[in-house]
């Protein structure tokens, strides 16, 4: 990885998102491409502020600054009309905005944190990627989930054992119209259950209903207590709630 890093010429950007991927990117990319590298955040409201936060004390932590890109995904819509190929149009918005920032800044280079486990899965963003000639290091040299915590527990690195967070649009269902108030209200949900300490909960929103998607080790205390989240899920304007299990 550092090979490969330190054989790349010219100044390097790199998407971070404060995510396992990315911060192991960014952290052997800093020693790897000594004083060349420049990581961004691309903000949106697609992005949680409590991920946007998460992403600055990682940066800390590594001792690097990014800088924040802010882009408008309702400018487009192909992104929020949610059609099938919307993460395809997403990526590929992002990352045009982000490569003419890059250009600015005199900055050749654009890395991403996909790793090996990506390219097998349902990932339309890849096909972005590649047509824009943004580099996966990551993939390059073979690395995969399994392997980037293990040697993210062996830097230290607060992602180690983070589980992956996708963005706000994915709890939209596909043909469902994304909206910022839509996105505002999942915001809000997602962080009351934080409040009830059930930490990897998801909502998954269509136009007619909405399933509060958990673990299984998190149903019987979910279950227990399912009134009371009902009622303020409800309160926030999610009156059609079923329970369902994460597989």
């Amino acid at each position: 990885m550092i090979e490969y890093l330190s054989g790349i010429k010219g100044r390097v950007g790199i998407a971070f998102s404060g995510g396992a991927d990315s911060t192991y990117l960014l952290r052997i990319a800093k020693d790897a491409c000594r004083g060349r590298v420049v990581p961004f955040l691309l903000v949106s409201p697609f992005l949680s502020e409590r991920e946007r936060t998460w992403a600055h004390r990682v940066a800390d932590e590594i001792g690097i600054t990014f800088r924040e890109l802010h882009w408008q995904p309702f400018d487009f819509h192909c992104i929020w009309g949610n059609g099938k190929d919307r993460c395809y149009y997403c990526k590929y918005v992002m990352y045009s905005k982000l490569w003419s920032v890059c250009r600015e800044y005199g900055i050749s280079n654009l890395l991403d944190g996909t790793q090996l486990d990506d390219i097998g899965s349902d990932r339309p963003g890849l096909k972005a990627i590649r047509e824009l000639s943004v580099k996966i290091p990551l993939v390059y040299c073979n690395l995969n989930k399994n392997n980037i915590r293990i040697l993210s527990y062996k830097l230290c690195l607060p992602t180690w054992d983070r589980r992956s967070q996708s963005c706000l649009a994915t709890r939209v269902a596909e043909g469902t119209f994304i909206t910022q108030n839509l996105l505002e209200k999942i915001e809000n949900a997602e962080e009351l259950l934080r409040d009830f300490n059930i930490r990897n909960a998801k909502l998954r929103v269509d136009a007619n209903r909405t399933h509060l998607e958990i673990l299984e080790e998190e149903r019987f205390y979910v279950e227990g207590r399912w009134p009371e989240i009902k009622g303020h899920l409800q309160d926030i304007g999610f009156h059609y709630l079923y329970l369902g299990i994460k597989v």
